[in-house]
């Protein structure tokens, strides 16, 4: 492999994860004609074109997204020496990408990083939300080194560090026009406005796959992939959502919402997942993190 000049290689990565070469331009506090130059360059060296571009932006080609794995293996193999440097010399330093869904974050942060942080303070982090596909991705690519999702498929690729049921469960405005009873039942919730996340998140696939295994179809009014957006459409008494437990304790202890249990076994087969990419490596920092990650309420 010839040398590749970090510049070049910071400005083809950048703009592959922006997007575009301008918004790459933006965060290097460069002019797109120099990040193009550097991109142009770098597909000079290799001998083989990088990125295509298109009216919404760049994307990488084939060759490029091999490039990009490259690079990122390379990245991540400079980190792991850097912190076996660290551990040689007794240091507890150094940065963790971790990848969540965004119903994790409250715990995460509440259960975790808010106790690791006051243990290990020059330990940094890096919060990735996205999708349940979105965390997956984040975790195979090596872009994450941990990955914390919601009713994940099974993958040869990924490790799965813990995991625990997470039932979902009814939520409804506590005293409000649809808090009736409990538990409810398929039929019941399939009459009341909903607010659900998309297919692409693991609680909005396992919705999706209740109403295909039991013929029918819940109201959804809102789809959305904010979990705030969730909570606000209950909040304001406008339906139901269908989330687990740990993504609304505070809601739950201080009276606003209330969980109604759903009789079926269709939504008890949820389960929360503290993944790795399965034969990596992880940094001294990461695996301080993933001891502590264990201990979110997801997972205890």
């Amino acid at each position: 492999m010839p040398d590749i000049e970090p510049k070049q290689a910071a400005c083809f990565l950048t703009a592959v994860q922006a997007g575009s070469v301008r918004a790459a331009a933006e965060q290097m506090g460069l002019e797109p004609s120099t990040v193009s130059r550097n991109i142009a360059a770098l597909e000079k060296v290799m001998a083989t074109t990088l990125i295509e571009r298109g009216r919404h932006g760049v994307r990488s080609t084939d060759a490029g997204t091999l490039l990009l794995s490259y690079l990122k293996r390379r990245e991540g193999e400079f980190d792991l020496l850097r912190s076996e440097f660290d551990a040689l010399a007794n240091m507890k330093r150094g940065k963790v990408v971790i990848a969540v869904g965004e119903g994790f974050v409250g715990d995460l942060f509440d259960s975790a990083l808010a106790s690791f942080s006051a243990q290990f303070p020059d330990i940094s982090f890096s919060v990735n939300v996205g999708s349940t596909d979105y965390v997956m991705q984040q975790v195979v690519s090596e872009q994450a080194h941990l990955g914390v999702a919601y009713n994940l498929t099974k993958d040869p690729r990924v490790r799965i560090e813990s995991a625990r049921a997470q039932p979902l469960v009814a939520l409804v405005r506590r005293g409000g026009l649809y808090d009736m009873r409990s538990p409810l039942d398929l039929t019941a919730i399939s009459q009341i406005p909903c607010a659900i996340p998309p297919k692409t998140f693991g609680i909005g696939a396992m919705i999706t796959a209740v109403e295909a295994k039991y013929g029918m179809r819940l109201r959804g009014v809102v789809e959305t992939g904010s979990i705030a957006a969730l909570k606000a459409f209950v909040r304001n008494d406008m339906g139901c959502t269908i989330l687990p437990r740990f993504v609304v304790e505070s809601e739950l202890s201080d009276g606003t919402l209330t969980a109604h249990r759903v009789s079926s076994e269709a939504f008890a087969d949820g389960v929360s997942s503290l993944i790795r990419k399965e034969g990596r490596k992880l940094p001294q920092a990461a695996n301080l993190l993933l001891m502590q990650l264990k201990k979110m309420s997801a997972f205890s």
